[in-house]
């Protein structure tokens, strides 16, 4: 059965990732910069006491591999969470477009190559006041790629521009809808209507010229304050207009003072105001006249289009700017209010934007500025003046104010985790055993993990290394590489290091050096291993990579170097092996292919431009990059490092897949050693309790390529590989949070072995395409990830239940889980207080149906509890949003089956336990969509689901849907025969028994028409079956309508319908069998074939099962039959109404008129298939005796009592007793 995966990204920070800021955004107390190298950071903005604004890092996303060229932040729900109402969208150089979660960085969709060009603008467009729809995407290209807002999948590719191609979307007044704004570099403005058909129109061709002088557009920026107005950003222009009646009007232009400075960008902040900045970072602030017609609807005054705050610019510093004198003096000019300005001229990156005082009751616009130094990056805020909020226009002879930047402050400085000391300039992990350090004096320290990831770094620093701890020296200078090969492949475990010495040195890992090479003429970057099935001679080895482009070919099987390739200017590529020719062709990034000859080491030709790209393209032979690792997610641990530029280790990256150790800690057995027999391990003293130093395994699941994977030989199976102890219970320490609950803490450590974790690790998000984001360390709040966002709780959380989960079930330490489950489930919110971000239900939706028991149950524990915990005004936020989704509303064209499906699931399971927060509509919607759920065949754990809610939230439902259809969709499910079908089969019975204790009339009796309606052999068999288990597991739900369903059961005995019988006479003897031994109102006589059944109503019913007939009416009793018996020559039939305090005694002979009767009995009324049948004569048959008796309040029996307690037993031919409860009766018959 397909499932949510569970991967566990957790980030050990060994330097703080710094590189060039290219662009900005801002919104809602968060402020976002996209680096050079791709990452994009995330800050938390507030205001301290003092009311200065304060930066703080948050999270870090990594995922885009070139640098980010554009940041746009706009409304978009995630999860239905409040406080979650934004989404971040970037874009790279590459052209990808990636999707975030503005709250905690989750990568939600991702987008390849959507733009052909550099994208420097994202615009939203939208509907007037509705969420955006649509994503523009502009910039270095004669193209407008146009995207889905949610998915992100390409709608059009606006193409026929003569031009690179600026566009912003605006209000027109005159059409009365939002329209799209292009103009080409030269200026030339157009104007488009973009219909929900996707078509786009020419509305006006020749709306006017932008004459900046020739100048390019860069930008076009709408007011969305006032409409129709225009800002259009050129290197030494800021032009102002007007669109009226498909015309440009009110031209305004603003410019530089001083050549060689230009501007960045612009944002209006009212009606009024405006503000424009240069790539110096000086700031001006414009009152700006308003040509807004008088006669405007008061519905359009404001539109909901955001200003494009942020761009970045390509330009340089600006003293004073004037607004060129228009021909016509008597319009109106854009005044100069303010200037922010600083001496530093270095390029920066600057926006605005609004934060709240820290009592909540005033707002103030800020500026920002980051600017990219040598030493750094650093930033500065600025206030602007209340000038900046008022509205109205200001004279001409106002005298502008001007400011100062106040001193910077480098982003290094704002950095909470200080370990300036440390000097490590790269790390890797060493076969899941140890984390390899590399330092700038050229030292490598082998850290067991146990020690690196739970405790702090001095230990490493400290001039006293404990003996756990390797010390590798040789390199001159510092270690720019590591690397661990796959020793599935070779045999034994390698540690490859590459220094600024120009030097690689072989280690072992007990710390001794093998072998050194130096062959190249600058610092070693990286290595990785050739594709050895390709080439013999090439097996066992691995190449490494120079900062210069050079190559060395490297044999661990011989410690000796096979190959050298000279440098070169540009990067390498990609490598073709064509062993066969004796050939090894470089290709590089110039569109250049080295051919090299593999005999005499000499370059043999070199190809350029198509004919490198053809040789490249050649399927023929067999082409490898030089990446040095390969991301592996089917492996419960693999790591990977996030480098800078130069090689430096930013992030040493663990991935934990959860669901997967969990498993393998319950299918195989882990060694204190593990399988390294060739190698030394301290385990410190994880190990020290017996219970749970042996239990955890670790399978690979087949061959891997990563450098993590360990065998001690080459014969070892991977499949079989272990893990320590140690390694697992440094993961669970590493998951769980120290520092809340000093309890707990010591729970931890005392009962379960586990560490305090090294304040480096973090834990992160994994999304869309592998992207992952990381929460910084915070080492003096311990509760920070806990107030980061609601998935990143339920994340965590159930990373952390579901896996202490299986660690305590082992060996007696399963009275711990309680307490960390009420620890994490409960308290929790309490002890982190108001700032804790309760768990996402929608995230513990996703495995709700998780085949791996320990993820499926810790899913359903933590969303009932933060159900519970949960805010009745949260909750109604997340029914809000959902409800949208669900598939008996949404059309499937908009929103995906996988959207739709778990919105079903999620406000089912709210509807199952919390009915009275959804009202009659959305409950309606739900009942309806859990049917069509119930039809879906694409996805088993949907269909799990979907049974389940039916039965679980039935009481809900009941009143929208048809229950009686749904019932025997459900009775369909619970009788299937395939054995690939016994999850459904299973489910299916589950609901069905929920419902009968809600309903049971309407189960029992739908159970009963279907049975007796049933033509087909194996469907009557599986109703047989359905009531057996019925009879097994809920007898007492069975008693209100048994006489009908023993007359369904009897009827399948119908000798008229002989294949029928043949078929079901089996299953009908063993469920008649199981009713007579449970039910003491039904008896049966072997020898005369009789069955006989008392009804509530008085009677009792005598049937011959061998023509499936009634028999005989004993009418008599005016209360419930209690219990009924037959003597043993079954000439007498005893019964006992315990109500009504008898006991009859009947004598079933049928006579001369019976046997008629009996004779006549479906004489005729058989066709072969049981479609006609005549009613049966029948015989009432008199009481013979009758004997009364009181028992008093000991008649007065529950139903289960009855069963229990109540029946007959013959003494004699003609003596029967009556056992109730305690009391015994005899009655000579």
């Amino acid at each position: 059965m397909a499932s949510s995966s569970l991967i566990v990204p957790l980030a050990f920070w060994v330097n703080l990732p710094t590189a060039p800021i290219t662009t900005v955004a801002y919104k809602e107390g968060h402020i976002v910069t996209g680096l050079e190298d791709g990452h994009i950071w995330i800050y938390r903005c507030i205001i301290d006491e003092q009311g200065a604004p304060q930066l703080q890092h948050k999270i870090l996303c990594l995922g885009h591999k070139s640098s980010i060229t554009a940041l746009t932040i706009i409304e978009g729900q995630t999860d239905g969470c409040a406080g979650n109402d934004y989404v971040l969208i970037s874009a790279s150089k590459d052209g990808d477009v990636n999707k975030w979660c503005l709250l905690d960085g989750r990568c939600l969709t991702s987008i390849s190559k959507a733009f052909c060009g550099i994208i420097k603008s994202l615009k939203p467009l939208a509907e007037y006041s509705q969420p955006a729809k649509f994503l523009l995407c502009s910039g270095f290209s004669n193209e407008i790629t146009i995207l889905n807002c949610t998915t992100l999948e390409l709608v059009r590719i606006w193409g026929g521009h003569n031009d690179w191609v600026a566009c912003t979307p605006f209000y027109d007044s005159d059409a009365r809808q939002i329209r799209l704004l292009t103009s080409n570099f030269n200026g030339i403005l157009k104007i488009w209507a973009f219909d929900e058909s996707n078509h786009i129109n020419k509305e006006y061709d020749n709306v006017g010229l932008l004459e900046a002088q020739g100048d390019k557009i860069l930008e076009l920026i709408s007011n969305p304050y006032d409409i129709g107005v225009i800002l259009a950003i050129t290197r030494s222009y800021a032009i102002t207009f007007t669109i009226r009646r498909g015309k440009m009007v009110n031209f305004q232009r603003i410019r530089t003072s001083k050549e060689g400075i230009y501007w960045a960008s612009g944002a209006f902040l009212s009606k009024n105001r405006m503000l424009l900045w240069n790539q110096m970072g000086n700031a001006y602030l414009y009152s700006i006249p308003s040509f807004t017609e008088k006669k405007i609807p008061t519905e359009n005054a404001h539109l909901h289009i955001k200003p494009g705050l942020i761009r970045r610019s390509s330009l340089p510093n600006l003293q004073k700017s004037n607004v060129e004198k228009m021909p016509n003096s008597a319009q109106l000019r854009p005044q100069l209010l303010e200037t922010v300005c600083s001496d530093n001229e270095s390029l920066a990156i600057t926006t605005v934007f609004a934060l709240s005082s820290i009592d909540g009751k005033a707002s103030n616009l800020y500026l920002i500025t980051f600017r990219n130094q040598i030493n750094g990056t650093s930033f500065a805020f600025k206030t602007l003046s209340p000038m900046a909020q008022e509205s109205g226009i200001c004279e001409n002879n106002y005298n502008a104010r001007e400011l100062k930047w106040p001193p910077e402050t480098y982003l290094s400085d704002i950095w909470q985790l200080n370990h300036k000391n440390d000097n490590i300039t790269v790390t890797t992990m060493v076969y899941d055993v140890y984390l390899a350090t590399g330092y700038e004096n050229g030292e490598i320290h082998l850290v067991p993990l146990s020690m690196a990831l739970t405790q702090s770094a001095e230990i490493q620093n400290s001039t006293s290394i404990p003996n756990s701890i390797h010390k590798l020296e040789g390199h001159i200078g510092k270690v720019t590489c590591l690397y661990t090969p796959n020793s599935q492949n070779f045999g034994h475990e390698y540690l490859l290091s590459g220094g600024e010495d120009c030097s690689v040195r072989i280690w072992n890992l007990e710390g001794k050096q093998l072998a050194s090479f130096k062959y190249h003429s600058q610092s070693v970057t990286h290595f990785f291993e050739p594709p050895s099935d390709e080439c013999q001679r090439l097996k066992r080895c691995v190449i490494s990579v120079a900062k210069d482009n050079s190559l060395a070919i490297i044999s661990l099987e011989g410690l000796s170097c096979l190959y050298v390739f000279g440098g070169y200017p540009y990067p390498l590529n990609k490598i073709q092996w064509r062993d066969s020719e004796g050939f090894i062709i470089l290709f590089y990034n110039d569109d250049t292919a080295h051919m090299w000859q593999t005999q005499t080491l000499e370059l043999y030709q070199k190809v350029t431009g198509s004919a490198a790209r053809d040789m490249l393209k050649d399927a023929s032979w067999r082409t490898s990059s030089v990446e040095q690792q390969e991301f592996v997610i089917n492996k419960t641990l693999t790591s990977v490092t996030d480098n800078s530029d130069g090689g430096k280790t930013f992030l040493q990256i663990f991935t934990i897949n959860i669901k997967q150790l969990i498993n393998d800690i319950y299918h195989y057995h882990v060694s204190q050693i593990g399988s390294k027999s060739n190698c030394t391990r301290t385990i410190e003293d994880f190990d020290e309790k017996p219970s749970v130093s042996k239990i955890f395994s670790w399978t690979t699941g087949g061959a891997l390529q990563s450098s993590s994977v360990t065998s001690t030989s080459p014969s070892i199976e991977p499949e079989t590989k272990a893990i320590d102890a140690s390694t697992v219970q440094v993961l669970i320490s590493t998951l769980m949070t120290w520092g809340i609950d000093s309890s707990l803490d010591k729970l931890c450590a005392e009962k379960l072995g586990l560490k305090k974790s090294s304040n480096r690790i973090t834990f992160g998000l994994r999304g869309a395409n592998g992207n992952m984001a990381f929460a910084v360390p915070s080492p003096n709040d311990s509760a920070a990830i806990w107030k980061i966002s609601q998935t990143m709780t339920a994340s965590l959380l159930l990373s952390i239940v579901g896996l202490t989960r299986s660690f305590l079930s082992m060996k007696g330490l399963e009275k711990y889980t309680s307490e960390l489950i009420t620890h994490y489930g409960s308290l929790l919110p309490e002890l982190v207080g108001k700032e804790y971000y309760h768990s996402s239900l929608a995230f513990h939706a996703k495995y709700f149906q998780d085949p791996l028991e320990e993820i499926r149950i810790s899913a359903r524990t933590l969303f009932s509890s933060a159900l519970n915990n949960m805010p009745s005004s949260e909750l109604t936020s997340i029914i809000d949003y959902w409800k949208q989704f669900l598939p008996a509303v949404a059309s499937p064209g908009i929103y995906n089956n996988q959207y739709m499906a778990r919105s079903t699931i999620l406000l089912g399971m709210i509807g199952a336990d919390y009915p009275n927060y959804l009202s009659q509509t959305v409950a309606r919607n739900i009942a309806l969509s859990l049917v069509l759920l119930l039809h879906d065949s694409s996805k088993l754990s949907h269909r799990l689901a979907a049974l389940e809610l039916c039965g679980r939230g039935f009481s809900t439902w009941e009143p929208h849907f048809d229950a009686v259809a749904v019932l025997k969709t459900l009775f369909t499910f619970a009788i299937e025969t395939d054995t690939n079908a016994a999850t459904i089969r299973a489910m299916a019975q589950k609901a069905i028994f929920q419902i009968s204790t809600v309903n049971t009339p309407l189960c029992i009796s739908t159970l009963t028409h279907d049975t007796n309606d049933s033509k087909k052999p194996t469907e009557k068999s599986g109703f047989l079956k359905l009531i057996s288990i019925f009879r097994r597991k809920r007898p007492i739900l069975l008693h209100s309508n048994l006489s009908g369903l023993v007359e369904a059961v009897v009827k399948s005995l119908d000798p008229n319908i002989p294949k029928m019988r043949d078929t079901v006479l089996q299953t009908t003897t063993s469920v008649l069998h199981d009713l007579v031994k449970t039910f003491p109102s039904v008896t049966f006589h072997g020898g005369s074939q009789k069955l006989a059944i008392g009804t509530l109503e008085g009677a009792s019913i005598i049937y011959d099962l061998r023509t499936a007939t009634r028999l005989h009416i004993l009418e008599g009793h005016t209360k419930s039959v209690t219990a009924i018996t037959f003597s043993g020559d079954g000439r007498l039939i005893v019964s006992c109404s315990l109500e009504e305090g008898t006991v009859r005694v009947w004598n079933p002979n049928p006579g001369l008129l019976g046997m008629i009767a009996g004779s006549l009995t479906n004489g005729n009324g058989g066709n072969g298939n049981g479609t006609s049948r005549k009613t049966p004569l029948l015989s009432s048959i008199r009481t013979s005796k009758t004997f009364a008796f009181n028992l008093g309040e000991d008649a007065r029996l529950s139903v289960a009592s009855i069963l229990e307690s109540v029946y007959f037993e013959w003494v004699a031919d003609r003596t029967v007793k009556l056992h109730v409860k305690d009391s015994i009766m005899s009655f000579n018959v």
